[in-house]
């Protein structure tokens, strides 16, 4: 089994969950105040007040006026909150997506042979600019960056294009379209980007990038560096058995990694 290193769920992602899940409930929160107004007044009205008995007719079209204003401010509230709570909850079932794929990505590189390395949730501060990597695997094979990205739908583009399309089927069953930056140009940076990093600190190596699309239906690019599941990826690094790096660079490079 490979050794890991680092979280299998990056921070950002645990904070941006729990984030999602306090906006679900404070978004409760001044609809439930409005019922339980309405509630207590009712109760006072009718249990707590010392002339109820002698109520007027005045006074039970006085009641229904207030009643009837809370019950609307009480449904206007509880309209906007489950507005907000609909589009936080779609945040944070993708964010479970993206978590859970990241523990499947974790789990599946485990497997690989002893000497290999898996390094998850890196997070790099290049140039001041913060870089974050899904995983970095390290052998005497080489280097490899694992960006893995939840786009749904069919994807298609040219490795070469800025963006690729993306065509989507609605609840309804209705067909629409979009377009998103190329995952592949943004591996290729990453893959630099470490490349970078260990040039500074004396190491001289090339860095590969992979893009991994578990959620997609299909995916039409030109690239080899694109793969559906992380089975083909898991095949295509033990498919690359010639050994590039010295066992004493592998160790340096880990020290290197380790202190990022």
């Amino acid at each position: 089994m490979a050794e890991q290193y680092g979280d299998k769920i990056s921070n950002r992602n645990e904070q941006l969950k729990n984030e999602y899940e306090r906006k679900i409930q404070s978004s409760k929160v001044p609809s439930r105040i409005a019922l339980v107004l309405l509630i207590v007044y009712v109760f006072y009205y009718f249990f707590l007040r010392p002339s109820f008995f002698s109520t007027s007719l005045f006074d039970i079209q006085e009641l229904l006026t207030y009643c009837i204003i809370l019950i609307i401010i009480y449904a206007l509230l509880r309209a906007v909150a489950q507005t907000n709570i609909n589009a936080y909850q779609e945040q944070l079932d993708w964010l479970n997506v993206e978590i859970q794929v990241g523990e499947v990505l974790a789990s599946t590189l485990k497997a690989l042979p002893d000497d290999y390395m898996i390094f998850n949730n890196v997070a790099l501060n290049y140039n001041g600019e913060l870089t974050e990597i899904d995983s970095i695997i390290l052998s005497c094979h080489g280097i490899f960056v694992v960006d893995v990205k939840n786009y749904k739908g069919v994807l298609f583009g040219l490795e070469s294009d800025d963006v690729w399309s993306r065509t989507k089927i609605s609840k309804a069953d209705k067909s629409y379209g979009g377009a998103i930056k190329n995952p592949v140009k943004q591996v290729d940076r990453k893959a630099q980007i470490v490349s970078n990093v260990l040039y500074k600190k004396g190491i001289r190596t090339d860095v590969e990038g992979y893009v991994v699309l578990p959620m997609a239906d299909k995916v039409i690019v030109d690239s080899d560096k694109v793969f559906l599941n992380i089975i083909q990826l898991k095949q295509t690094i033990l498919s690359k058995n010639q050994a590039v790096l010295s066992q004493d660079k592998v160790e340096t490079i880990k020290d290197i990694l380790m202190q990022l």
